[in-house]
Parts: structure tokens; C-alpha cells; sequence
């Protein structure tokens, strides 16, 4: 009796192997490279941060029928509401909505070099805006990111 060894070949190949480790060593390089100066992504969230802000004191002067304003400077962004209501004072410090513990401005400071132009966007009990259209630069000089508060309805929009 014969016996016939049949030897299949499986796998992969040290060249073909080789190649796939070399072309996901490129790959990471380059991603890393990409994903390794976080600055934008935190620019950019702060950014969404301060718009979301600014949203939430347009719907609050609506719903409580109360004059609310935000106030912009180069760190960040503040929301004060009318005293009483009635008066023009804004000295009262909106209750941030996640813990009702501490007032609603920004948590962190910006990254590095980005700053938020400075100013006062003061929305009524309709939630109009009575000064006129404006937008707000949040920028470090090479990247911007921009929003625009309309006058007479308040809309706030991300340009």
C-alpha cells in the first residue's frame, strides 16, 4: 500500500504578512498625526458649548417671562437674569440646568490661544432681541468658528 502525503499550503505568506504590518504602521502614523493635536476638537466643542448656551437663554427668557442676557468675553460666556423681573440689572445668576447648584457659564476655559469676542446678547420676555443682528467669532487666528444672533427673534444660527 501506498501513502500519499498531501501537503496543502495555508495561510499567509512572511511577505504578505510583512506587507499588511508595514501598511498599518502608515496608517497609524498617519491618523495619529491627525487626531494628535486635539485643540480643534476641544475649539470646536467649546465653541457648540457656548452656542448651546446661548439657545438655552433665548427658550428661559420665553418661558419664564423674564428678560435673561448673556455675556460674552474673551474666556467665556456668563447667563444673568433680571432681578424680579421687572428691573435692568441683570444681577442674578442663572441656575445651570444639570445641577441647579452652580451658575450657567462655562465649566473649562477655552484651549490655547482661541478667544470669544466680547459682548452682551439680552433677550426679552418674547425672546426677541432688541439690539441689532450680530455675530460672535470664537477664534485663535487661523481657525474661526462663528455664530449670529438675529435681532427681533432671537434666532441663533451657526455660520
Amino acid at each position: 500500500m501506498i501513502v500519499v502525503k498531501n501537503y496543502h499550503n495555508s495561510g499567509f505568506s512572511l511577505i504578505e504578512l510583512l506587507t499588511v504590518v508595514i501598511l498599518l504602521g502608515i496608517l497609524g502614523v498617519v491618523a495619529l498625526g491627525r487626531f494628535g493635536n486635539t485643540d480643534v476638537f476641544a475649539a470646536r466643542g467649546f465653541f457648540d458649548d457656548t452656542v448651546s448656551a446661548v439657545r438655552f437663554a433665548h427658550k428661559l427668557a420665553i418661558s419664564s417671562g423674564c428678560d435673561v442676557r448673556v455675556i460674552t468675553a474673551a474666556t467665556g460666556y456668563e447667563l444673568r437674569q433680571s432681578s424680579g423681573c421687572t428691573a435692568d440689572d441683570f444681577t442674578s445668576p442663572v441656575a445651570n440646568p444639570a445641577n441647579r447648584a452652580n451658575p450657567y457659564q462655562n465649566a473649562r476655559p477655552p484651549p490655547d490661544g482661541y478667544t470669544l469676542s466680547a459682548g452682551n446678547i439680552t433677550f426679552n420676555a418674547r425672546g426677541e432681541r432688541e439690539e441689532a443682528t450680530s455675530d460672535f467669532s470664537f477664534s485663535d487666528g487661523a481657525t474661526t468658528f462663528t455664530f449670529r444672533v438675529h435681532a427681533g427673534t432671537g434666532l441663533v444660527e451657526k455660520i
